[in-house]
C-alpha cells in the first residue's frame, strides 16, 4: 500500500540559484496512486528522482503561471521522463501559453525526438502528452481529483494561479 504524500522540492522564489541556498519552486503530490507534479523550476526533475519517483510514472503536472521559476524544466522533465521509459499519457495543466511552449519544447528537440522513436523504438512523445490550458475556476475532476484555480495578483502576470 502506498502512502500519500507532498514534497516539497523548491520552494524559492526567482530564477536565481545560490549556494546552499533552495531551489526554484515545484512540488510533487502522490495520492490516490497518482504522482502529480505543481510547478517545474529548475532542478525539478533530479529532485523528483531523489524523491524517488520514478520517472515514467509521472502522471499530472500543473502550472501555476508563466514565470521562468515555475516553467523552466517542464519540457525537460517530460523528455527526461520519456528517455526513462514513460509510455502513459501525462497530462499537463496550465495556464494561457502553456500549449504554445509545449509545441516550441517539441519543435526545439525534434531531432532528438525523431532519433529516439526510430533508434530506440519509444512512442511519440508528442502523441503521449496532452495540454490543457486553464483560467479560474474548476480545472479538472477525474477519479476523486478536484482541483480548482483561484486567481493570484501577481503583477504583470495576469494569468497566475493557487490550485
Amino acid at each position: 500500500m502506498s502512502l500519500d504524500r507532498l514534497v516539497l522540492l523548491g520552494s524559492k522564489g526567482g530564477p536565481a540559484i545560490r549556494p546552499g541556498g533552495p531551489w526554484p519552486s515545484s512540488s510533487l503530490l502522490e495520492i490516490g496512486g497518482r504522482a502529480i507534479v505543481v510547478d517545474c523550476g529548475l532542478g525539478v526533475t533530479r529532485a523528483l528522482t531523489d524523491a524517488g519517483l520514478g520517472l515514467k510514472t509521472l502522471d499530472l503536472v500543473f502550472i501555476t503561471h508563466l514565470h521562468s521559476d515555475h516553467l523552466l524544466e517542464l519540457g525537460p522533465l517530460i523528455h527526461t521522463a520519456w528517455t526513462a521509459g514513460l509510455a502513459t499519457p501525462v497530462t499537463i495543466f496550465g495556464p494561457p501559453g502553456t500549449g504554445h511552449y509545449w509545441q516550441r519544447f517539441c519543435q526545439a528537440m525534434d531531432f532528438d525526438i525523431e532519433i529516439r522513436i526510430v533508434d530506440e523504438g519509444r512512442p511519440d512523445i508528442r502523441d503521449l502528452v496532452s495540454v490543457e490550458e486553464f483560467g479560474e475556476g474548476l480545472v479538472v475532476e477525474e477519479g476523486g481529483l478536484k482541483v480548482t484555480a483561484l486567481r493570484v495578483d501577481h503583477p504583470p502576470v495576469t494569468d497566475c494561479f493557487a490550485l
